[in-house]
């Protein structure tokens, strides 16, 4: 078995863990980072001297990625901005290069289609990164749904409490935008931070290992509190899939506390209960109790071995793909259709100071305990008692195929 030689685009912000990820993984014999682009060499140079002392090839641009590394080069990790994603996809596919692209996929169905579009037409493949559905538990859950052990899922939920401080949208020029570089990137918390929660649940309904479920309709509310941002920051969606399973979601990057996600999966026969450190406990109607972990499997390191592997033709299916991640994509663009704008929060309920951290924070007082009940309630924010929520409505997503808020 040869290793299988990768390159990253990019060594800031995420494109720093891409290259830890694989340089920790190429102890186990099965990878090596081979090839890094630098745009930036000057004010990288000394990341640029490490890398080319460990006999790592260091380009310039993409584009002489693409032409010159064919004989080092198997897989290309892209860790790139939202808006870039399906285009440098496509042009590494059909340069004859397997991808690893990072989450979310696209910001448009157009794009996702034409991802797999691409991928048929050229023999490649591209994975998508979302790390928890290469996750043990995750996976063990959808086992056990298929297997009939839950019985019929009536309904998914999940919620979390992100805050987000002005560093956070400073650190690049499309964080909390929803329209950059002339091209969409709709960088609300469903579709960036939080977007892996979403794509669990609409992956767990699915009806085969490796198939998403496909959505009927979606309703969404989308808020923003930031004074000085123009994405969303404060959501919720509800969606039905086409075999009657709702799905709930609510985050905010304006919390009073921190809290990690949480998931609630609930079947005819019992429940589950999962949470971001991959806790989960299964409690059955007849009274049996089930507990797991992931026992040690780091999913972001499996995203790296699942690529590797796939490529070795050591397995037939990637767990995350253009194919099943287009129903995510499709809830995201629903969203959207159903909110028909970011409505903000009124500014005398928004409180907006420099923390103890010295972080710059906004904070929505309240927000916690009105999130909680929507989770609980299994309704959205505009169902509650809220001045400042506005109803949404439902948009059938069935034989969705394009997605343009412009119109």
């Amino acid at each position: 078995m040869s290793e299988v030689g990768f390159a990253v685009v990019g060594v800031r912000n995420f494109a720093g863990s891409y290259l830890r990820n694989i340089e920790e993984l190429e102890a186990e014999g099965k990878m090596k980072l081979t090839a890094v682009v630098v745009n930036d060499q000057v004010n990288n140079a000394d990341k640029v001297r490490e890398l080319r002392h460990k006999g790592i090839a260091i380009y310039s641009s993409y584009e002489s990625l693409l032409k010159e590394a064919k004989a080092c080069v198997d897989v290309i990790g892209l860790p790139v901005s939202i808006p870039t994603h399906a285009e440098m996809a496509i042009k590494g596919m059909k340069a004859g290069y397997n991808i690893l692209l990072e989450k979310p996929p696209a910001p448009t169905v157009q794009e996702i289609d034409a991802m797999i579009k691409t991928e048929k037409e050229t023999g490649r493949f591209c994975s998508i990164g979302f790390q928890y559905i290469h996750s043990h538990t995750i996976r063990k859950i959808k086992q056990f749904i298929l297997e009939g052990k839950l019985g019929e899922i009536k309904e998914i939920a999940a919620k979390g409490f992100w805050p987000r401080f002005k560093s956070y949208y400073d650190r690049n020029d499309w964080a909390g935008k929803s329209v950059a570089m002339g091209q969409l990137v709709l960088d609300g918390p469903m579709h960036n931070a939080f977007a892996h929660y979403l794509n669990n649940m609409i992956f767990l309904a699915g009806q085969s290992m490796h198939s998403s479920a496909q959505l009927k309709r979606v309703r969404a509310e989308l808020y923003r509190g930031h004074s000085y941002i123009e994405a969303d920051d404060n959501s919720c969606l509800e969606a039905e899939t086409t075999t009657g399973t709702k799905i709930y979601f609510y985050v905010t990057h304006i919390p009073e506390e921190k809290r990690d996600p949480v998931m609630e999966i609930i079947g005819t026969k019992g429940k589950i209960s999962w949470k971001m450190n991959e806790e989960t406990k299964i409690e059955l109607n007849d009274g049996e109790v089930i507990e797991f972990d992931n026992e040690g499997l780091d999913p972001k390191k499996e995203v790296f071995r699942i690529a590797a592997d796939k490529h070795l033709s050591l397995i037939e299916d990637l767990y995350c793909t253009p194919e099943n991640t287009r129903n995510f994509v499709v809830a995201i663009n629903g969203a959207y259709d159903s909110a028909e704008k970011i409505k903000a929060v009124p500014q005398n309920l928004i409180k907006e100071f420099e923390n103890e951290a010295g972080e710059y924070q906004t904070v929505l007082p309240g927000i916690d305990e009105k999130i909680d009940q929507a989770f609980a309630e299994r309704k959205l924010l505009s169902d509650l008692d809220l001045d400042w929520a506005v109803k949404s409505k439902w948009v059938n997503v069935e034989n969705y195929t394009a997605f343009n808020p412009f119109n």
